[in-house]
C-alpha cells in the first residue's frame, strides 16, 4: 500500500495483496519505521462511510461498504470523494489500484 498526501488530498494506492486483504479482512495497514524507532501507521478499512482521521501516529480512511464492494469486484480503478475541513475547503480522499501491480 502506497500513501500520498499533500496539504488538500489523501491518495492511497493499492497492489494485487493489499486488495486481496481488503476484500478478506475489511482493512489493510502498513507503517513506516523512522530513525529512533517511532511509527506512522497508516489503515484503510471499509466502514459505514468515507471518513478521515488522524490520531498521534495513526492514519485512518474509511470508505463506505457499498462502494468498496462495487470498487474492488470491478474493473473500477478509483474511488475518490471529498470530505469538508473545518476552514470551508474540502480533503479529497482517492483510493485506487496500481495497475502495475495488477498485471
Amino acid at each position: 500500500m502506497k500513501l500520498r498526501i499533500n496539504h488538500s488530498s489523501i491518495r492511497i494506492r493499492l497492489g494485487k495483496q493489499d486488495i486481496q486483504e481488503l476484500k478478506e479482512h475489511g482493512s489493510v495497514r502498513n507503517e513506516l519505521i523512522f530513525p529512533g524507532g517511532e511509527k506512522l501507521t497508516y489503515k484503510l478499512e471499509i466502514g459505514g462511510s468515507f471518513h478521515a482521521s488522524l490520531d498521534t501516529n495513526h492514519l485512518i480512511v474509511t470508505i463506505p461498504k457499498d462502494e468498496s464492494d462495487d470498487w474492488l469486484n470491478s474493473e473500477k480503478l478509483a474511488i475518490e470523494t471529498k470530505l469538508e475541513r473545518n476552514e470551508g475547503d474540502e480533503l479529497i480522499l482517492l483510493v485506487e489500484k496500481d495497475l502495475h501491480d495488477l498485471q
